[in-house]
Formats: structure tokens, sequence, C-alpha cells
């Protein structure tokens, strides 16, 4: 995907993300679920970009997983459009919280 990148950019954004030595050296169809999300997300984090759109992103991730996304998050330089279920996630990163249950559907 990044062919301009040396072996030592790649493992170092690879580790940002969370990801071990032991992570880098396996292909991706042995890794969890959650690690493969590490692995995209890296991906995504690589990319120019100035907004960022996430539909609950922290599911099935673990703790350290979890953690990564904030810090990768808190990080980027664009807009974040944020979907969670999980104030404890996103209450210290986020600038507006909107809740769609307030909304109405009915045509006045």
């Amino acid at each position: 995907m990044y062919p301009s990148m040396t072996n030592a950019g790649v493992r170092g954004a690879l580790a940002k993300c969370g990801l071990t030595t032991q992570h880098i050296e396996t292909q991706c169809k042995v890794l969890s679920g959650g690690e493969n999300a590490k692995v995209r997300l890296c991906a995504i984090m690589l990319k120019s970009f100035n907004v960022l759109v996430l539909d609950e992103p922290t599911n099935h991730l673990d703790i350290d997983a979890k953690d990564s996304l904030k810090k990768a998050i808190k990080d980027f330089k664009g807009t974040v459009i944020l979907v969670s279920h999980e104030p404890e996630f996103y209450e210290d990163i986020v600038t507006d919280v909107w809740n769609l249950e307030d909304w109405t559907t009915k045509v006045v």
C-alpha cells in the first residue's frame, strides 16, 4: 500500500497502533479481529484526509486497542465524527455531543 515507505517506517507506524514485532511478522489472516482493526487503523492514519467518520469503532476492541484508537483520534489533525455508545471512551476527547435520541423524525 505504501511502496515509498521503508521497512522501519512501516514497522514504526504499526507499532504506534499497538502492534508488536510478533504481530507485524504474522499474516493478517492469522491475527485476531482487534489486531486486524489496528492494522486497518494504521493504514487509514497514513492517508491524507481531514475528516474521519467512525461508527462504533470500539466494537470488538480490547482495552489496549481502545487506548490506541483514542490516542490516534486525539492526534488526528482534522475533524472526527464519532458514533459511539461508550461515553467512558469518548467523553475526554470530544468537543460536542449530539444525542440523536433527542431528535425527532415527526414531520410538523
